[in-house]
């Protein structure tokens, strides 16, 4: 963990946030030249938008697990896993220690909404398949946060025969 501010800032944006408005609440408290509370409701709300904009990357993530996993659509399956692929390098650039320790703190209860947004992306394809997915979570952090490069996604498309046919140059 970083010992100075400026390093924090730097290192977990989240916790930076955090330890910035406790330290104006701790320490200008009485101070009538600021508005104090306010001032630190803005910088806790800073880091909170950074959770949730990394949690919507997390529950987009397990949507498609799901929708990989219990569809039986197959035309959009590639698609799903570049998406995937898409939301990992964004998590990946934007985690820090103390927001990976709240999502998976709060893993089991964002499922809901996993389950939601997996169901009513398909609700006109497969009406039914809220009914086929489980209701608890059985991914972990790993496969969350897994990163492959191009050529393992390519080769895993490969494999589920769900590479797409290249299609020809047009010619005028």
């Amino acid at each position: 963990m970083a010992s100075k501010p400026a390093e924090l800032y730097d290192e977990d944006f989240y916790a930076w946030t955090q330890e910035q408005a406790k330290a104006l609440r701790t320490h200008f408290r009485g101070d009538n030249r600021l508005d104090v509370e306010h001032l630190a409701e803005e910088i806790e709300d800073l880091g909170t938008s950074e959770l949730k904009a990394l949690e919507s990357q997390v529950v987009n993530i397990l949507a498609h697990f799901l929708k990989l996993d219990y569809s039986s659509l197959d035309w959009p399956r590639n698609h799903w896993r570049q998406e995937i692929f898409a939301f990992r390098n964004v998590l990946q650039r934007r985690i820090t220690g103390s927001l990976k320790r709240l999502i998976l703190e709060d893993l089991d209860e964002l499922f809901a909404s996993v389950r939601e947004s997996a169901a009513a992306s398909l609700i006109e394809s497969e009406p039914d398949l809220i009914r086929r997915l489980p209701k608890d979570n059985s991914y972990d952090w790993a496969a969350i946060e897994s990163r492959h490069d191009l050529r393992t996604l390519l080769a895993e498309q490969e494999a589920a025969g769900d590479v797409p046919k290249r299609r020809r140059k047009w010619k005028a």
